[in-house]
């Protein structure tokens, strides 16, 4: 696998049945392509030709299967983890083993795209759809590409998501479809590390829209700037983005719009970095370590009221 598609995100084709089994059949080890298309597909004995033909359909862009020196079909990660898949006890979540020196690698020289969405709702996978989306890239500590537009959920807008977005289903009339950002949406994701405030929300509602309409599976790392703000601003009573921009003194304009809050966000990231670099924490192994540490418990204060007393305390 590529130390770029390591780095960060990318997409690729979801699985199906029979990629699924033939995954599982290749698993004991080559297979010549009649056989394996025999098992597949439950068409022993098919023509070469027809096989060979079938199986360059199904195992086209999935990097996981490839050919042998002898022309027989084999997988090549059997043993490895789906990529981006949430490993357990890991912090950042969809991170796979990797060579040591991405490990290593200083967290101000990686790339970054902080992405923010909104939505028509809270339910990614059950029907809600993105309204707006946001993407701005970081590296080298600085904002180095920036892309936003309306999208088109080609269903109608709740008022209340209206009331909190100032998004009018008016607004979103004849702005571009999401299938139809789609291309330029992953040329700006690819190859760098997801970014976003509570990035579950937003992670999963740009993998439910690419799922839907592309046929992709989003991949990669993610990084949480709530989690984030949790082990370096931990004097702040709450991290909700305008708390953490008002101790950074970050103006947020448009607050509530993907591109508004997408770029408070990335200036949030520089300086959490910034802060993280002044601190020793210069790697995204240490960084991994950091986030995967349990937050200490507050004590919690005696009351100052008396109270019954159950058993001798004067024994």
């Amino acid at each position: 696998m590529e130390l770029t598609r390591l780095r960060g995100v990318h997409a690729e084709p979801e699985d199906t049945l029979l990629t699924t089994r033939a995954a599982q059949f290749l698993a004991a080890g080559p297979a010549d392509v009649v056989d394996l298309i025999g098992h597949i597909c439950s068409l022993p004995g098919a023509p070469r030709i027809v096989a060979e033909h079938m199986a360059h359909a199904m195992f086209s862009g999935r990097k996981e299967f490839a050919r042998n020196a002898d022309g027989r079909w084999m997988l090549l990660h059997p043993a490895a983890q789906p990529y981006g898949s949430f490993a357990r006890g890991s912090a950042l979540s969809g991170v796979i083993p990797c060579e040591d020196q991405i490990e290593a690698e200083p967290l101000r020289a990686m790339s970054y795209v902080v992405v923010d969405v909104e939505t028509t709702g809270g339910r990614a996978f059950l029907g809600d759809r993105v309204t707006e989306i946001a993407c701005v890239v970081v590296r080298n500590g600085e904002i180095v590409e920036f892309f936003e537009t309306l999208v088109n959920p080609e269903l109608s807008i709740p008022p209340f998501v209206t009331q909190l977005t100032n998004i009018t289903s008016a607004m979103v009339k004849d702005a571009p479809t999401f299938g139809r950002i789609a291309p330029d949406l992953l040329r700006v994701l690819q190859g760098n590390v997801f970014v976003a405030h509570n990035a579950m929300f937003d992670w999963r509602f740009v993998a439910a829209e690419l799922s839907r309409c592309a046929g992709q599976r989003l991949r990669g790392r993610r990084l949480c700037t709530v989690k984030l703000a949790r082990k370096v601003l931990p004097q702040l009573s709450r991290r909700s983005l305008d708390y953490v921009a008002r101790y950074y003194g970050v103006e947020i304009t448009n607050r509530h719009r993907a591109g508004g809050d997408a770029l408070a966000t990335a200036r949030c990231l520089i300086r959490m970095l910034s802060d993280l670099a002044d601190r020793g924490c210069g790697t995204w192994d240490e960084l991994d370590l950091l986030l995967a540490r349990p937050a200490r418990k507050k004590r919690r204060r005696r009351q100052a009221l008396p109270t019954s007393v159950a058993s001798d305390t004067t024994a």
